[in-house]
């Protein structure tokens, strides 16, 4: 079985690493290439065709929904027959609508994107709600294989001389990891509830730690300024895949605050089984995979609409108990047995070789 990956993404992307944990647990008659975005999107298209047509593989895996892989793949659909998987995770349509883009490219991008999930021969939903809903439109086409992570990597580690060095010895840090886009339409990005949180309990010894980069990076670094707290905010920018279980073990309070919307449900979000891994606790709104996941490891909080301005203040409060009994961050150690159980890539590999098998392609 020959079969070519097809990933929208570069290779340092989370979709390139997905692709590659889970190609090393394939079945060792597969015989596997990976082809990753490097350029536009276009220019990538063409050049995914002619791999495809130099190298005629059985199947085509397509990593994300994206004009490049998938417009490949669907060519080669037509032109020579070759089936294709498409994996996928958010709702492109809701994601463009929820970031304030023109709705025109919205739309264009919603027909791309379900021309794509009809044509291909089965699609492989991240998150448990969106394969549902697509169970809905292509029953028995849709199977759920979740985020993953290598427990091998992420793992509870000591970390005490990156706290010293970044002066947050004896505070307590709250704090996300990921990509950081600014929504004009809602006003707000990922961390921003981070921001929010540690304004409102400036007089405790509570700091924030945001590791990624994007578009709304400098708009969280202004707040932060603007409410006089930049030096209780470690702003760590983009850090190299290898240094990043270090500065998850760097959060003492991981947070993952995901919309009320289909969004937010559809995902599992890749950074919440590196969080278990990690043994991080875990304060997490109550929407989609996290509800499967965070137990006594962490903590469930209401959560209304894409923007709920109240949710800092909640945030807040009970950051501020666990503040007052830190003891009980223990408990996030629970969490590495659900990411070794739920989440390990050797676990995703198989159920995705199984989803293979029973479509006939071993």
């Amino acid at each position: 079985m020959k079969i070519f990956v097809l990933v929208n993404d570069t290779a340092f992307g989370v979709m390139g690493l997905r692709a590659r944990n889970i190609v090393a647990y394939l079945s060792s008659s597969c015989e596997v290439d990976i082809l990753y975005r490097e350029a536009g999107k276009f220019d990538e298209m063409r050049r995914f065709v002619h791999a495809i047509r130099e190298g005629r593989p059985n199947l085509i895996y397509v990593m994300n929904v994206g004009y490049a892989g998938g417009g490949a793949a669907l060519w080669a659909r037509m032109r020579w027959g070759i089936p294709f998987l498409i994996d996928h995770g958010d709702p492109s349509y809701d994601l463009l609508k929820s970031s304030g883009r023109p709705l025109w490219e919205a739309w264009l991008v919603r027909f791309a994107e379900w021309t794509m999930l009809r044509a291909a021969e089965a699609v492989i939903a991240r998150g448990a709600w969106l394969a549902e809903t697509l169970k809905m439109r292509r029953p028995g086409h849709v199977f759920f294989v979740p985020d993953g992570v290598d427990t091998e990597v992420f793992k509870p580690l000591d970390v005490s001389d990156l706290r010293q060095s970044h002066g947050l010895e004896g505070a307590l840090t709250i704090g996300v990891i990921g990509s950081i886009v600014w929504s004009d339409r809602y006003r707000m990005c990922y961390g921003w509830d981070v921001i929010e949180t540690v304004h409102l309990l400036k007089e405790q010894d509570v700091k924030g730690v945001i590791v990624g980069d994007g578009n709304g990076l400098s708009r969280l670094k202004e707040r932060a300024r603007t409410y006089g707290i930049e030096d209780r905010i470690f702003f760590a920018g983009r850090v190299p895949h290898e240094d990043v279980p270090r500065y998850i073990n760097l959060i003492d309070i991981c947070i993952s605050t995901q919309t009320n919307d289909s969004v937010g449900r559809s995902r599992t979000t890749a950074k919440l089984p590196e969080y278990l891994a990690c043994g991080r606790f875990i304060i997490a709104t109550d929407v989609g995979g996290a509800r499967d996941v965070v137990r006594t490891n962490g903590v469930l909080m209401d959560y209304q609409g894409v923007y709920d301005p109240a949710h800092p203040a909640r945030l807040a409060e009970k950051v501020a108990w666990l503040s007052e009994h830190r003891e009980i961050l223990k408990q996030g150690l629970e969490g590495v047995e659900i990411a070794k159980k739920r989440f390990e890539y050797q676990q995703i590999a198989r159920q995705l070789q199984h989803v293979m098998d029973t479509l006939g392609f071993s």
